[in-house]
């Protein structure tokens, strides 16, 4: 007896150690309001206006304006004013002066007309892969927290009835104690496993708590929708050009090429002309002369040379070009784990109904039999906790179903 009593305040000392970490965890965490009528669109555009990337937008769309302002110049670079200035003031002193000043414009080759408008189109295009992309990430995030609190709830639904189940057999028991059928020693050991019903409770409740506050951290929303969300199972099977993911990483590839063919050309140098005038005279007793200033300066040869400056910006080229075939791989091993676990979900959703039917109804009958004196605690204990067992694998099934849907919609690339 004394045995059994130590175990029991044990039990409690656990339990109350268990209520005081939950208080914790929820002492700066007001529940969520519920609603019914909430949209996933409405979160979804809530969680992408909340999200730390969100604030590329703007910098990405201004240089995009940027590059597209000048890829139809016909100069690279900017325009530079240079001027000179000679005499001979420090030396014989005769009054020689000259002063010349021009406008240098770096002109473009015939063969890089075209290399503005492929980089600002590039630019252009890893802007719109890169918002889909954002939003497809997005709703994988809220996809997934959607799903963590509809298994967290139907955890503790789960759970509390499993704690009414435990206080009633309390009843019970302290019934056929009154009653002189039972021992004091059996209605400690019902009494301590609803005490360890309790705690398991509490536990599964700061699951809800953390899933909550993932949710309103990446929503910024106080309400959450009431309802299990749930999506259609995509007619596609494979993965594929098109997935978001793989647009923008092939968006990077056509920016390396262009960035390439900049670098190339700007490793080559530009043809550089040079337009103005010039002022001079030979000595003080001469007037000055006026004239037109032209020149025209061509680098060429040292190819070496400019492939190696280029050449860093050709690998940058190849990196992207690999990443692009290492998420293409593993999408598609993502894709077939998850049509695996989704196809033994199925088939193990109907041998647990059917472990559940049977659990029910044993149940059932061990809860008759207790009040008759039939069975031991000890036996309807194990019927009790076996029901409770099935019931939770039950619906954690059809959770875990709903949630690889979205996990196979989301890996394929479809939106919601």
């Amino acid at each position: 007896m004394k045995r059994k009593m130590t175990l029991s305040c044990g039990s409690i000392l656990m339990l109350l150690l268990t209520v005081s970490a939950v208080q914790a965890a929820q002492g700066d965490h007001e529940a969520l309001q519920t609603s019914s009528t909430i949209l996933f669109s409405e979160i979804f555009n809530s969680a992408l206006e909340n999200a730390p990337k969100i604030l590329e937008r703007d910098v990405r769309q201004q240089q995009v304006s940027s590059y597209d302002a000048i890829a139809d110049n016909w100069f690279n670079g900017r325009p530079q004013l240079s001027l000179s200035y000679y005499d001979d003031r420090t030396f014989d002193d005769r009054g020689y002066r000259e002063i010349e000043y021009a406008i240098q414009l770096q002109l473009k080759r015939p063969s890089e007309w075209g290399n503005g408008r492929l980089l600002s189109d590039a630019y252009s295009e890893q802007f719109s892969t890169w918002e889909n992309s954002l939003r497809h990430y997005i709703a994988g995030r809220v996809r997934n927290v959607l799903a963590n609190i509809s298994e967290a709830e139907a955890a503790l639904a789960l759970e509390r009835e499993a704690t009414q189940n435990a206080e009633d057999l309390v009843t019970i028991t302290r019934q056929l104690l009154d009653s002189g059928e039972l021992a004091r020693l059996d209605l400690l050991q019902a009494e301590n496993l609803l005490l360890q019903q309790r705690r398991t409770e509490l536990e599964t409740e700061a699951l809800l708590v953390d899933a909550e506050r993932e949710y309103e951290v990446l929503t910024g929303m106080q309400t959450r929708p009431d309802y299990l969300y749930t999506e259609t199972l995509s007619a596609q099977e494979d993965i594929s050009v098109m997935h978001p993911q793989l647009l923008y990483l092939a968006s990077d590839i056509e920016l390396a090429e262009a960035r390439y063919q900049s670098a190339l050309a700007s490793a080559k140098g530009s043809p550089v002309i040079s337009l103005g005038s010039r002022r001079q005279r030979s000595d003080g007793l001469m007037p000055y002369e006026d004239s037109i200033a032209l020149s025209l300066s061509i680098p060429f040869g040292a190819r070496n040379v400019v492939n190696s400056q280029a050449s860093s910006v050709q690998r940058d080229k190849t990196d992207a070009e690999v990443l692009y075939q290492n998420t293409w791989r593993n999408l598609n091993q993502a894709l077939h784990e998850v049509e695996h676990e989704l196809f033994i979900t199925e088939e193990s959703i109907i041998l647990a109904e059917q472990q559940l039917e049977l659990s029910e109804q044993r149940w059932q009958m061990s809860r008759t039999a207790f009040t008759q004196g039939e069975i031991t605690l000890t036996q309807i204990i194990l019927a009790l906790q076996e029901v409770l067992a099935a019931r939770k694998e039950s619906e954690l099934l059809v959770l875990k179903r709903e949630r690889l849907i979205t996990e196979f919609n989301q890996t394929i690339g479809v939106m919601p």
